[in-house]
């Protein structure tokens, strides 16, 4: 049970990091549990830092 928590965040991770490397919005986070969501979040954040161009 815990190996399925994980994979399900981890995905929400990389599902969120690859939306942000897209540009999309925040505010199009798919997920609404609070773990999963703030995974997502997360992810999409670190995108925000890594994508090329922008100004930090």
């Amino acid at each position: 049970m815990k190996r399925q928590k994980r994979d399900r965040l981890a995905r929400a991770l990389s599902k969120g990091y690859q939306a942000g490397m897209q540009g999309r919005s925040k505010e199009q986070c798919p997920y609404f549990a609070i773990d999963a969501r703030s995974h997502w979040l997360g992810g999409w954040r670190q995108a925000m830092e890594d994508r090329p161009g922008l100004a930090k």
